[in-house]
């Protein structure tokens, strides 16, 4: 009882805050509060199982836009959303392939429910507000499950980005992810 009116919670609880993720050291982090309301310009959720080939055949594309935008101001978090692995195995997969975001497990799907993300990888980007203005696709490189352009056309991540940077987003726009089915449960 007292931990619940401190706020604290024990491990293997569920946490207080519905919003809350696990880093890979086991340390509760909330993506989407306040204080990134303040500092960040933006912050990016990037949906991801290290499995899936096609986050795999994305993570470069994913690398560029992180290194592009998190020095100006952009908060990202990759979510990984397979509870069978322990966090080292997510580290090591993330090693293998070189994913250089920081990592979150969604032990309780908070993320995942409130975003309404569905596929591997799938991104959301909210601006500065705290207000979603995409989810969907990182590019076009994918156009259906098996099925890849040699050439990307779009990269919509990259623009959802710019738009909330720039405070141009006119509302929710989405496009739709293809990848690996994000496990329920």
């Amino acid at each position: 009882m007292l931990a619940a009116l401190l706020g604290i919670t024990l491990i293997g609880q569920r946490p207080i805050s519905d919003a809350v993720c696990v880093d890979l050291k086991g340390q509760q982090v909330v993506p989407l509060n306040s204080r990134a309301k303040s500092s960040s310009r933006a912050t990016v959720l990037i949906f991801y199982l290290a499995h899936c080939p096609i986050s795999q055949k994305l993570t470069p594309e994913i690398n560029r836009v992180f290194q592009e935008f998190s020095p100006k101001g952009v908060q990202f978090y990759m979510i990984h959303e397979d509870l069978t692995l322990s966090s080292s195995e997510v580290a090591q997969e993330a090693k293998n392939f070189g994913l250089l975001p920081p990592i979150l497990i969604d032990k309780w799907r908070t993320q995942m429910k409130r975003s309404g993300a569905k596929i591997s990888p799938e991104a959301v980007v909210y601006d500065g507000g705290l207000r979603m203005i995409y989810r969907g696709r990182i590019s076009d490189q994918f156009f259906d499950l098996g099925k890849m352009r040699p050439k990307v056309t779009k990269r919509d991540l990259r623009d959802a980005i710019i738009e909330a940077i720039a405070g141009t987003s006119t509302g929710v726009r989405s496009t739709a992810a293809v990848g690996c089915v994000l496990p329920k449960s």
